[in-house]
């Protein structure tokens, strides 16, 4: 399955889940700042700072201007973002869910 396909469902995040993920991005500093940063570069480099200022401050595809990419196929990594984000907190022993 394609990333711009995969929904978070897939990934085994309810809406919930994803709900207190996405308010901990908003509300991250240091450390889990960086951990998002670099699940984001992880995830897709080259949108890496998009995904990142979409995670932390809630600004959408529309209004951040030039991104390299079909809305659909951003949608996607933010998703893929989101997910290998909670892997990364879990590893490091602070579960968001």
């Amino acid at each position: 399955m394609s990333v711009r396909d995969t929904y978070l469902k897939d990934y085994g995040l309810s809406e919930e889940d994803v709900r207190k993920i996405i308010a901990y991005c908003r509300k991250a500093k240091g450390y889990e700042q960086r951990l998002l940063l670099e699940a984001a570069q992880n995830t897709y480099p080259e949108i890496a700072p998009y995904l990142f200022l979409n995670l932390t401050t809630g600004l959408g595809y529309d209004r951040m201007g030039n991104i390299p990419m079909q809305r659909k196929d951003f949608q996607g990594y933010r998703r893929k973002t989101i997910e290998t984000y909670n892997r990364y907190m879990i590893l490091t022993g602070k579960c968001m869910i």
